[in-house]
């Protein structure tokens, strides 16, 4: 069943991958409430479905697995957040 889309919306993201989904997140954290996301099939079904073995934390750069772990640690805390199971 489709859900109807609503006629407006104040931010409106195409796409429910990992960044469509992290910007609606974030947005939401920072107090936006007219936020509409708009995915074709179910959410991360895609690319980042595809994707989600690239998320390691270990790189040849200091820098990138800085970023990985952080990233690693923001998914844990959504999963305890919000009870929905990320994978981490």
């Amino acid at each position: 069943m489709k859900n109807k889309l609503p006629n407006q919306a104040q931010i409106i993201i195409i796409g429910g991958g990992i960044i469509g989904c992290s910007v609606a997140y974030h947005l939401a954290k920072e107090g936006a409430k007219d936020v509409l996301l708009l995915e074709r099939g179910q959410l991360t079904c895609g690319s980042t479905f595809h994707a989600a073995g690239l998320v390691g934390q270990l790189r040849s750069s200091a820098n990138i697995t800085r970023v990985l772990q952080n990233s690693v640690e923001l998914y844990r805390s959504i999963e305890a957040e919000t009870g929905q199971a990320t994978g981490w």
